[in-house]
């Protein structure tokens, strides 16, 4: 469905979101395949769907036969969600743009990797690759069914195979809707990219495309329902996610801009701003002593100097809030015993942990693991860095830290923590720059 610039696709600080791809399980053309929980729900409907449709549409077939056509539909579905991201991620290596996992999920597929083409052609082709795929599973599948009806192989064969057919027909119309993160705004992205010159203009373009698209829908919704059809709710609901996902593209494309030529050391505040914190301490050990409970930054290069040992100024009390209060930071870095970084931890996280089991968790039960923290270095263009905060967090505890940055040193210790405050200053520096350079 969408391809997206992912925080967990290369090994080593800076380039993603935990220590690299995962290993195991599923791979094809080199690449993991992830169905995650939502694409386990997704099967459970699909299951469920078909219980209650095929015993009408191909009556007089046994219980065996209708669970056997149920397992071929939920095969099917899976596997025409990932054929639709194995086009995409194979045309986009081709093109300079490695993806790192095809993750299947309840609302479609996604390729995580380093998409940064260098050419709007390398982008309409890798977004064009997906919905073509799918057309031709869909003309395979007709082909099969009109085979079958032409062998008069039975009712239940050619209502499967049809439903296939409708499945990816379907899924690749739906994607060629001109919406941010679907193929159908990333072909008008390379389009205006190829006629500007310029990928910003061509992104801010698909984004403004996709919100008259989306407002398209919604109308379209509308008169639908006035005429007495519901289906205009599911046209209109399409129409609201499309106009949002742009508006939030636009904003995002506009900020990126505002932070060219910024890097992360121009913006990361200081070590003792966020001090590590050891994973191993329990919760009430952390409040009683606040940051300063053998949090420190040993060596950490910051802004290319070189910073020593550090540790928060005692400003605890009893209850060991204020220490916290007057530490100003909201997110913390977790280090293991190695002095490596562990995982990141913010204040909403804690505020959630009963009070009975302060003395029982440790923070790191607490905090988001490394493996879904987005990371970086201090040499990572700000640009480069927001684009990739724009992943969808894979867990609920990422939810936490999404819009958060975990920098760490080359030597793996945490080096400090980008939150979204220092993005938005990040963009207002940038501004100011801007107004500076012009005559």
């Amino acid at each position: 469905m969408s391809i997206t610039r992912s925080p967990d696709t290369r090994e080593g600080p800076g380039t993603g979101a935990g220590p690299g791809a995962p290993r195991g399980g599923l791979r094809l053309a080199g690449l993991p395949v992830r169905l995650t929980p939502g694409a386990q729900l997704l099967a459970m409907l699909t299951v469920l769907a078909s219980a209650l449709i095929l015993p009408d549409l191909a009556p007089g077939w046994s219980a065996l036969g209708y669970l056997a056509a149920t397992a071929v539909l939920v095969i099917g579905f899976l596997a025409s969600l990932i054929v639709h991201e194995l086009a995409h991620a194979v045309v986009a290596r081709n093109h300079g743009a490695p993806a790192g996992e095809i993750r299947i999920g309840f609302f479609g597929g996604a390729v995580h990797g380093r998409h940064e083409y260098a050419t709007p052609r390398g982008l309409w082709r890798a977004a064009a690759a997906g919905p073509a795929s799918s057309l031709v599973l869909a003309a395979a599948c007709v082909g099969v069914t009109l085979g079958l009806a032409g062998l008069d192989a039975g009712r239940l064969l050619v209502v499967v195979f049809t439903g296939l057919a409708w499945i990816n027909a379907v899924l690749a119309i739906f994607n060629l809707l001109p919406g941010a993160g679907m193929d159908g705004g990333r072909l008008v992205q390379a389009l205006a990219w190829a006629r500007s010159g310029d990928r910003a203009r061509g992104a801010v373009t698909a984004a403004r495309t996709g919100q008259f698209a989306g407002a398209l829908l919604i109308a379209g919704g509308v008169a639908t329902l006035a005429f007495g059809y519901l289906g205009g709710i599911w046209l209109g609901l399409i129409g609201l996610a499309m106009l949002a996902s742009s508006r939030a593209q636009a904003r995002e494309v506009l900020a990126i801009t505002a932070m060219a030529g910024l890097r992360v050391r121009d913006v990361v505040p200081g070590p003792g701003s966020a001090a590590a914190i050891p994973g191993w301490q329990t919760v009430r050990s952390f409040l009683d002593g606040g940051v300063q409970a053998g949090s420190t930054v040993a060596g950490s290069t910051v802004a290319g100097s070189t910073v020593a040992d550090s540790t928060v100024a005692d400003s605890t009390v009893a209850d060991g809030t204020p220490s916290l209060a007057a530490s100003g930071a909201t997110a913390f870095p977790l280090r293991d015993f190695e002095g490596h970084a562990a995982g990141l931890l913010t204040l909403s996280q804690l505020a959630l942990v009963p009070a009975d089991r302060w003395d029982r968790l440790r923070l790191i039960d607490v905090a988001t693991p490394l493996g879904q923290v987005v990371t970086t270095t201090v040499d990572e263009p700000m640009g480069q860095l927001l684009a990739r905060l724009s992943i969808r967090p894979a867990t609920p505890a990422a939810l936490h830290t999404a819009g958060h940055a975990l920098v760490i040193a080359d030597d793996g210790t945490p080096a400090g923590v980008l939150t979204p405050d220092d993005f938005r200053r990040a963009g207002q520096l940038g501004q100011l720059a801007d107004r500076r350079r012009a005559p």
